[in-house]
């Protein structure tokens, strides 16, 4: 007959875990991708099973009692048993699905040559492609791979350095030769406080746009200039739709490839991740240094 103790959850363990390393239920429930209030309930269920209280809730961090070091202490097998199952799961021959959760400007990116690129040396592996801005967590969104533009939070994750994303401040064609003071500013969240410290010339701006895509998409239009990564600028501007007001870059975005420790080994995985820092390569003239860190 099973008891409490047997109706212990995956998920609470490696939460669990995951709340002994980052210090803070806030923390760790940042770092899973979950409300505070869920990772409380988490904490608290497993505490019910287990029998007694596993930590102390101090005003700066979390303290482990003596039965929550010996339960994390044991635990540490159990989730190297875990992470092994899903490695001989995924790893043996390429086939599956294999899920990537890509942000919302890299999706023509991610849309085009990739897939059909991954689609040739991967004819036995479906693959699921999610276009979302909000960050997922990989473990309880059944993501395999998440592409992440901008600075990483510590994690137990691993993270693929792929490219530095040189930001350009670009217009219409039909802008050229206009002084750029003179050019309405479409501005993505975040830009206008770059501009103040970069081009205060250029402020303020006449529309606002949560989404790259849009920016770009109105700049084609004439409708003015913004700023803009080089994958989503540089092909307009090879073909001549596009120009940049400034000699230089007004900043750059890390991008990143991440995943989970356990499928570093993945054929699909690394496939795939070649694909893309390809791409980016191909459309925006920029590397990665092959650079993988936790």
């Amino acid at each position: 007959m099973l008891d409490d103790f047997d109706d212990l959850r995956l998920r609470d363990l490696i939460f669990f875990d995951r709340l002994v390393r980052a210090g803070t239920i806030t923390a760790a429930a940042a770092d899973l991708g979950v409300p505070k209030p869920t990772a409380s309930r988490w904490l608290a269920g497993l505490e019910e099973r287990t029998g007694q209280a596993l930590v102390l809730r101090g005003p700066r961090q979390i303290t482990l009692t003596d039965r929550g070091r010996v339960v994390h202490e044991q635990l540490q097998p159990v989730l190297a048993a875990l992470r092994a199952l899903r490695a001989a799961a995924r790893d043996d021959t390429p086939g599956g699905t294999l899920r990537v959760s890509v942000p919302v400007p890299f999706g023509r990116l991610v849309g085009g040559a990739v897939i059909a690129g991954f689609r040739e040396r991967m004819p036995g592996v479906r693959l699921e492609v999610l276009l979302q801005n909000a960050r997922v967590d990989l473990v309880r969104d059944r993501v395999d791979l998440a592409i992440r533009g901008g600075a990483l939070p510590d994690s137990g994750l691993i993270a693929r350095h792929l490219a530095r994303v040189p930001m350009w401040l670009y217009a219409g064609r039909r802008h050229a030769g206009t002084d750029p003071a003179d050019v309405p500013l479409i501005a993505a969240p975040g830009d206008e406080a770059l501009l103040a410290r970069r081009r205060p010339e250029l402020l303020p701006a006449v529309v606002v746009v949560d989404d790259r895509m849009a920016v770009r998409d109105a700049l084609l239009a004439g409708a003015g200039a913004g700023i803009l990564p080089a994958f989503l600028g540089e092909p307009a501007r090879g073909e001549g739709e596009l120009i940049r007001l400034d000699e230089q870059p007004l900043s750059s975005v890390e991008v990143h490839a991440v995943f989970l420790p356990e499928q570093r080994k993945d054929v699909r995985l690394r496939a795939l991740i070649d694909l893309i820092e390809q791409g980016l390569q191909r459309v925006s003239g920029v590397g990665g240094h092959h650079k993988a860190t936790t």
